[in-house]
């Protein structure tokens, strides 16, 4: 079986040299290249079983901040999933690291330096940038976010988008009741008393992590 890295990157420039570079480094490895999540979750249903990586781009027309993450990460919960974006400032990576990533890289490295990095996550090294430490709100923020379950992550995530208890428990395969004991702890860890209020204390986080420079 031939095993499958996963592009997800809108930027068609930078996701076609990323896959160009990775096929003619990894002879051995398939490449695939979607731009938007909802066609990464497609893809990762119809090869879920040889799909070994996936380089997604937090900068996706249909996504939020770490949504696509999230969603990807309950398709593949063993699989590494790094981010590679044009940011890499320290609440980037901070947050980042907080909702599991595999390796946080930088568009702006050379290519070769990318795909270099491709090989070393297949074996199982962590890479992430040295950065300075975020300030103290984002700081406070990804301790809070840190406290929170796999599950409650995913809740919160997609309570952000929009999604209702129902869609909820149906994207997660979990029934209602869990979601909103999901969410009793998710209030209770943010200092927050409602679902109104746990959006508005995440979106500027989400906002921000949607927002920069697109390379």
């Amino acid at each position: 079986m031939r095993w499958i890295v996963l592009i997800v990157d809108d930027h068609p420039l930078v996701g076609e040299a990323f896959e160009l570079s990775i096929r003619a480094a990894y002879p051995h490895i398939d490449v695939g290249r979607v731009t938007s999540a909802t066609e990464a979750e497609a893809y990762v249903r119809q090869h879920n079983a040889r799909i070994s990586l996936v380089l997604l781009d937090l900068m996706l027309p249909d996504a939020t901040g770490f949504s696509a993450l999230i969603r990807l990460q309950q398709l593949l919960p063993d699989k590494p999933i790094a981010i590679v974006s044009a940011r890499a400032d320290a609440h980037a990576v901070a947050m980042a690291r907080t909702f599991g990533v595999a390796a946080y890289l930088s568009k702006s490295a050379p290519v070769e330096s990318l795909v270099n990095a491709v090989g070393a996550i297949l074996r199982g090294e962590a890479l992430f940038p040295e950065t300075e430490a975020p300030p103290p709100a984002a700081r406070d923020f990804t301790r809070k976010i840190a406290s929170l379950s796999a599950g409650q992550l995913k809740v919160l995530t997609a309570l952000a988008d929009g999604r209702l208890n129902k869609q909820i428990a149906a994207d997660m395969n979990i029934t209602e009741g869990t979601v909103k004991q999901h969410l009793s702890a998710i209030f209770r860890k943010l200092g927050v008393s409602n679902r109104t209020q746990a959006i508005l204390a995440i979106r500027p986080y989400l906002n921000d992590m949607s927002s920069g420079s697109r390379a």
